[in-house]
């Protein structure tokens, strides 16, 4: 049987030293001779290099002869940022992303490291996205019930069971790859899907950076994550240039991971809401068919209007409105090649 390739680890740390350790912890004894754990700081400014720097012998312990690294970021420029500082002179196979509030079961790497290189379709499998299950068990929500809960596509609403209720909750799905709407929307495929029974297809249109990994010559040739959108639609930014370089995206039902949703950063926060609005204008715009853009524009104004036109979800259009003629430029060199 042949060794599977060697891989680069890459967890990004933003002021929650204690979640990416624990994120570090459940990966590391997958680790052996060849592969590299990074762990990147994003410019914390709080005891987070302290906290994460004295946790490292004791992730050396546990890596079998892997490099495990810190790097310190003097700002924070954003995930896709992050994500490149620790990639940055990668020598592995491979370059696996798991974001810092999820966990791996045991065999996630070599499941997710095993179809790449590897052909479908014709193409070359150059990135491959994991089964990520939310933390905890969920039901649904009773009507009049005033308690947090998630929002399926369908408008399904769940809410996760606490440790003192009672009752048999169901395990749910948050990704099982990426997919693009007839607006430009980049979504997790399967999102809020009861984990049993489950029967997602291998194809995909793209991965979930939560959880993913690309082998080292597609990263190459796509030259790595975008670095300028801050957070969010990196991760579809970067499924639409694999594409468009001839890679295809394979999803890897026996690499499990169980992800915190959004404990790093809220869905319903300011920043979310802004940076989403724009980031999906700025990323259809320089990949998608010209219907898509025309549609994510129309529904990104009919939304602001909806608001007023304020708001930080309508920042965010005006934003994406002053980005895409620099994203439409940068559309136009990709297809003159």
């Amino acid at each position: 049987m042949s060794a599977r390739p060697t891989v680069r680890v890459v967890i990004v740390n933003w002021r929650n030293p204690a979640l990416t350790l624990r994120a570090a912890r459940s990966v590391a004894p997958q680790l052996g001779s060849g592969d590299h754990l990074v762990l990147v700081d994003n410019g914390s400014g709080d005891d987070s290099v302290a906290v994460i720097g004295g946790g490292l012998d004791s992730l050396r312990g546990a890596a079998a002869g892997a490099r495990v690294s810190l790097v310190e970021s003097p700002v924070n420029a954003g995930f896709g940022a992050g994500v490149a500082a620790g990639a940055g002179g990668a020598d592995e196979d491979a370059i696996a992303l798991l974001n810092n509030d999820a966990i791996v079961d045991d065999g996630y790497l070599d499941a997710l490291l095993a179809p790449l290189g590897t052909t479908r379709g014709g193409a070359e499998v150059g990135a491959t996205t994991a089964l990520i299950l939310l933390s905890g068990t969920w039901r649904p929500l009773a009507d009049g019930e005033d308690r947090p809960h998630l929002v399926a596509r369908d408008g399904a609403r769940w809410t996760r069971l606490s440790d003192d209720e009672a009752g048999e909750g169901a395990v749910l799905v948050n990704s099982t790859g990426n997919l693009v709407d007839a607006s430009g929307n980049g979504y997790d495929r399967d999102w809020l899907s009861p984990a049993r029974g489950l029967d997602a297809p291998a194809d995909v249109f793209g991965v979930c950076g939560g959880a993913c990994a690309v082998s080292r010559r597609a990263w190459e040739a796509v030259g790595g994550i975008r670095t300028d959108l801050f957070m969010y639609y990196e991760d579809t930014d970067l499924s639409w240039r694999l594409r468009e370089a001839g890679y295809a995206a394979v999803y890897v039902s026996g690499a499990v991971a169980r992800h915190d949703h959004a404990a790093s950063s809220g869905t319903g926060s300011p920043m979310f809401l802004r940076v989403n609005a724009r980031n999906r204008l700025v990323v259809a715009a320089e990949h998608a068919p010209a219907r898509v853009v025309v549609s994510a524009l129309a529904r990104s104004l009919a939304r602001a209007a909806r608001a007023g036109f304020r708001g930080p979800g309508a920042r965010g259009v005006r934003e994406g409105l002053a980005g895409m003629p620099r994203a439409l430029r940068a559309r136009r060199r990709r297809r003159r090649g």
